[in-house]
């Protein structure tokens, strides 16, 4: 008997206004983050422009996902949204996240604690990022394998992206446990001298880090669960929950960057040696204004 096919591109008429309202929201705040750039030349701030666009592109997408049939099998038409709104929307954060792996090590240059740190600066960055890279790849490739009228390559697809968001969120843990283990090293570092504790700027960065991949976790997390019930499971299978746990924590993320602008307590680079020796820590740790 020839396996039933359960597999759709949606189970409900993608939202037209959902999907204006956030082009708008989003393009905005890709608009003000250029500005801020150009103000600042941190070029840090790209990856979020990057992110920010490539959410305005996803949910650009579903308007032409709103004007198709829901018909199986689906019009040749139909596909190029809805592959492009599956892998933009679910990429589209992992350049923020790119922008939160990079700030840990430029926060631990601005505390002078590379000789605390249980991962040199240089080194949090190269593997956090190169994580974020592997984690893009998987997640691509498994949304466009999800674009294809074959159930087994379209539950492929699907296994290919919980494989990505699980790395996703492996990776996230294990950053906050690397930036709250030097958290607690640095403020025995404080208590025992005053060399490093003259300032508070470091402190300021490591909350605003906390709570980016805090919100950034949740998303992945729900991304994660979302994926792994299944395509035809309550959370894929109702679009409020795109806009609830998906949507609202990245503009979440894009405000508090715009606002909090943690790119101005850091250094702009990294040490070129890569040692965390005190005289790199010298040369990187005042930060620009």
């Amino acid at each position: 008997m020839a396996k039933e096919f359960d597999w759709a591109m949606y189970r409900y008429t993608p939202s037209l206004i959902g999907a204006i309202i956030c082009i708008v929201i989003f393009s905005v705040l890709a608009g003000l983050h250029c500005w801020q750039w150009v103000k600042t030349k941190r070029s840090i701030i790209i990856w979020v422009l990057v992110g920010a666009i490539l959410e305005v592109t996803g949910y650009a997408a579903r308007i032409g996902s709103h004007y198709q049939e829901s018909t199986w099998p689906p019009a040749a038409s139909a596909w190029p949204p809805f592959i492009m709104q599956g892998v933009f929307l679910l990429v589209a954060p992992l350049f923020l996240a790119a922008t939160v792996y990079m700030m840990l090590g430029r926060t631990i240059i601005l505390a002078g604690g590379a000789e605390v740190s249980i991962i040199k600066p240089i080194w949090c960055t190269r593997l956090f990022v190169g994580a974020d890279v592997a984690t893009l790849v998987i997640q691509g490739n498994g949304a466009g394998i999800m674009g294809t009228m074959q159930l087994e390559l379209a539950l492929a697809g699907e296994k290919i992206v919980i494989a990505g968001l699980a790395l996703q969120v492996a990776t996230f843990i294990v950053f906050l446990i690397i930036a709250g283990d030097f958290h607690i090293r640095m403020n025995k570092k404080t208590q025992s001298t005053t060399a490093y504790g003259q300032s508070t700027e470091w402190r300021k960065m490591l909350w605003i880090l906390y709570t980016l991949s805090s919100l950034i976790l949740l998303r992945c997390v729900f991304r994660l669960i979302e994926y792994s019930m299944g395509n035809n499971s309550y959370l894929i299978a109702h679009e409020w929950t795109l806009y609830v746990f998906d949507t609202t924590p990245m503009f979440l993320v894009l405000v508090l960057m715009l606002v909090l602008q943690p790119s101005k307590y850091v250094p702009e680079g990294l040490p070129r040696k890569g040692s965390g020796s005190s005289e790199d820590v010298e040369v990187a740790v005042e930060p620009k204004q």
